[in-house]
Order: structure tokens, then sequence, then C-alpha cells
């Protein structure tokens, strides 16, 4: 996401190179001074994937939470069943004395 960023950051640089130097690669003059095409070309699509990125950042990460929420409550619950199975057994042998 960090190089996606600097890319975006960068295009109005390109668009400025673009546009000076666009008969050496080109018939047309596509870059105009607003940047509406590499804006277009480079920056919309990068912006694209990187929303797609964070989303699935966003998926992994809360689906990772309820699974290690999931452990905690078992951990929890063995734990509670462990001392109750304690108590009574500590009970019993109380009352075999």
């Amino acid at each position: 996401m960090g190089i996606v960023f600097i890319m975006v950051r960068s295009a109005e640089r390109l668009n400025n190179l673009g546009g000076e130097h666009w008969e050496s690669f080109a018939t047309q003059n596509y870059f105009d001074k607003r940047g509406i095409f590499i804006s277009l070309m480079v920056s919309a699509p990068l912006l694209c994937v990187s929303v797609l990125m964070l989303i699935a950042f966003l998926r992994e990460a809360s689906g990772l939470l309820v699974e290690v929420k999931t452990h905690e409550f078992k951990a929890k619950a063995k734990a509670k069943n462990a001392a109750e199975k304690g108590k009574k057994s500590g009970k019993k042998s109380k009352k075999q004395d």
C-alpha cells in the first residue's frame, strides 16, 4: 500500500514529464495540465486496488479477532470446568475422611 501511495503521489510529476516529452513516445499529447489522463490511467486503478486491499485486510483482521476470542472463551470455560471439578473432588475427599 505504501508503494501505491508513492505512485499516486508522484502522478502529478509523471504527468508533467509526459507533457514535456510526449513527442518521443506518442503521436498525441494526452497529458493535459489538470492530469486527467494520468489520473484515469494510473491513479484510479491503483486507488481501487488499495481499497480492495484495505477491505481484505479488514476482513482478515476481523476473522482473526473472532478466532482469538473463540479460543479465549473456550479457555475460560475449560478453566471454569476444571475449577468446578476441583471443588467437587475436594468436597468428596473431606467427606471420606
